[in-house]
């Protein structure tokens, strides 16, 4: 009496090795699907990070203009100045260190200068950002970024500041800062001194646009806001190239 149907030896090999050959292939699926996801997860944290050290070192920016001696404050002309400034008689520290780039991996950076002195920094890295939005109004003009060079850690004038060199009233010529002279009517056909911090110039303006998207649209998360945010960031890079 037959009990049951005789499988030959090759033919349980052969399902034996389809059956490991689907096991390495669905385990090779999910080990790659795991790797985008702590890549990715990675990244983000490179990102976070980057955030952080940026604004370290636009305050930093800000600190050593804030705190120039004289009449007409001036920014860094390098980062060493920010670690050690020379200018008093002991040296202030405005920077612990200079940080490494969590992107590139380095301390290299990226300097935004005006007439050579540095206003802010960015990154070196041509990589496209995981993050697109959510960022604080400060930084409204990294929405979108096509790179990280495009997340550039300016210091921006006050609005005060902003208003007084916009009028025209500094004590020198494309001063920063200066004392406001007594009011006189230009000569004519001498036109007024033209702001020599186009960076700064363009992220105060920036940070005024975003001060009125906030007053406008309340909570940061509506799609009003979202428009409006994105519209100054795009008036921003309107400057920048202007």
């Amino acid at each position: 009496m037959v009990t049951g149907r005789y499988i030959p030896a090759k033919r349980q090999q052969g399902f034996t090795y389809l059956g490991l050959l689907m096991f390495v292939i669905i385990s090779g699926i999910a080990l790659a699907s795991t790797g985008q996801v702590w890549h990715a997860e990675a990244q983000r944290e490179k990102e976070r990070e980057l955030l952080f050290i940026g604004e370290q070192f636009r305050k930093a920016i800000g600190s050593y203009y804030e705190n120039t001696t004289g009449g007409v404050k001036q920014y860094p002309l390098t980062l060493q100045d920010l670690l050690e400034d020379k200018r008093f008689p002991q040296a202030r520290h405005h920077l612990r260190k200079i940080y490494r780039d969590p992107v590139t991996g380095t301390t290299a950076w990226g300097m935004v200068r005006e007439q050579g002195h540095i206003t802010g920094v960015y990154s070196l890295s041509n990589v496209k950002p995981l993050k697109q939005d959510g960022f604080s109004r400060e930084y409204a003009s990294f929405v979108n970024a096509e790179k990280y060079t495009n997340w550039r850690f300016i210091h921006s004038l006050s609005v005060t500041e902003l208003s007084t060199i916009q009028t025209g009233q500094t004590g020198t010529p494309g001063a920063v800062g200066g004392t406001p002279p007594s009011i006189t009517q230009p000569k004519p056909g001498v036109m007024p001194p033209r702001p020599t911090n186009r960076y700064a110039l363009c992220g105060s303006g920036l940070a005024i646009e975003n001060t009125q998207c906030r007053e406008s649209c309340g909570e940061l998360t509506g799609p009003a806001c979202h428009i409006c945010f994105t519209v100054a960031a795009e008036a921003h890079r309107a400057c920048l190239r202007n």
